[in-house]
C-alpha cells in the first residue's frame, strides 16, 4: 500500500494600510496644502480639483484656468494655485486665513494628457501653546497662585494637583487661539508645592509648572473672623469711654441744678 504524501501550502495575506499625511496648520495662518504630479506640456489638457470630504468643492482648475463656479463658500476669495508651476508639477494650494472648520480630509485630483494622480492628506488646525507662566500672590488670608499660558489651539487639559478648586477662563485672541488663565487660592498652615499640569494632546504637548509656598506670618494669616474681632475692641472702648463722659457730664450738671435749688 503506498503511502500518499499531502503537502499543505499556507498562504499569508498581508494588508497594508498607509496613512494619510498629516498637516498642521495655527488658526488664523496661511497654509500651503502640498500636491504634485508629472510634469505637464499642455496646461490646456490639465485637470486639477481639490476637495474636502467627499464632495466638498475647495478649488478646481481647467481649461488653462481656474474654475470657481462649484467653489463651496466657506473657501471663497481663500484659495490660490502656483499656476508659474503648473508646468513642473506642482499642483499645491494655498489657503489662507485658515479656520478651526478648515480641519479634515483633502484630496487632490489631477488629470492630463498623461494620465491621472491622486494625493490625500490630513489636516488638522491646531497650534503649539507658549512657555506657561505660574507665579503667586501674597494675601492676608495666603496665596493666589496664577497659571498664564497664550498662542495654543484647541483649548487644553489642565490639572492643577493637591488644589481642590480652580477657577480657568478661556478667551480667543484676534487670531483665533486661545489665551488661558487659572487662578487657585490657597490658605496654608504648612509649607506646600503646587504643580500645575498642561496637556495639548492632538500635538503630544505636556507642560508641567511648580511652585513651592511657605506660610506668611501668623499675624497675617488671622482669620476673617479674629480680625473683625481685633478691630471691634478699640471701637467698643472708645463708645463705652464716650458713654460714661457724657453720663459723666449730665451727673455733673445735676449736681449743680441740686446746688443752686437749695441756696
Amino acid at each position: 500500500m503506498g503511502l500518499h504524501v499531502v503537502s499543505v501550502l499556507f498562504i499569508t495575506m498581508v494588508t497594508t494600510t498607509s496613512l494619510q499625511p498629516r498637516e498642521v496648520a495655527a488658526p488664523g495662518s496661511d497654509f500651503t496644502l502640498n500636491c504634485s504630479f508629472p510634469s505637464s506640456k499642455n496646461l490646456n489638457h490639465l485637470v486639477i480639483n481639490w476637495q474636502r470630504g467627499e464632495s466638498e468643492v475647495v478649488h478646481s482648475y481647467y481649461h488653462g484656468r481656474d474654475q470657481l463656479e462649484r467653489q463651496s463658500g466657506v473657501y471663497k476669495g481663500r484659495t490660490h494655485l502656483f499656476e508659474d508651476q503648473l508646468a513642473v508639477g506642482n499642483a499645491s494650494l494655498r489657503l489662507s486665513g485658515v479656520q478651526p472648520s478648515d480641519q479634515g480630509p483633502y484630496t487632490c485630483d489631477v488629470t492630463d494628457e498623461q494620465g491621472s494622480t491622486q494625493e490625500k492628506l490630513q489636516l488638522l488646525v491646531a497650534a503649539p501653546y507658549d512657555e506657561p507662566r505660574i507665579s503667586a500672590q501674597a494675601t492676608c488670608d495666603g496665596f493666589i497662585v496664577t497659571l498664564n499660558a497664550s498662542h495654543g489651539f484647541p483649548q487644553p487639559e489642565l490639572v492643577w494637583k493637591g488644589v481642590m478648586d480652580s477657577n480657568t477662563t478661556m478667551e480667543l485672541d484676534s487670531r483665533g487661539r486661545y489665551e488661558l488663565k487659572s487662578e487657585v487660592h490657597l490658605w496654608l498652615n504648612s509649607t506646600l508645592t503646587v504643580t500645575a499640569e498642561l496637556r495639548l494632546r492632538v500635538l503630544d504637548q505636556s507642560f508641567t509648572k511648580s511652585l513651592t509656598l511657605h506660610p506668611p506670618p501668623v499675624c497675617c494669616v488671622m482669620p476673617a473672623e479674629q480680625r473683625s474681632r481685633f478691630f471691634m475692641y478699640p471701637l467698643l472702648l472708645m463708645l463705652l469711654g464716650l458713654v460714661l463722659l457724657l453720663s459723666w457730664k449730665r451727673s455733673e450738671q445735676e449736681t449743680k441744678k441740686d446746688k443752686k435749688t437749695q441756696e
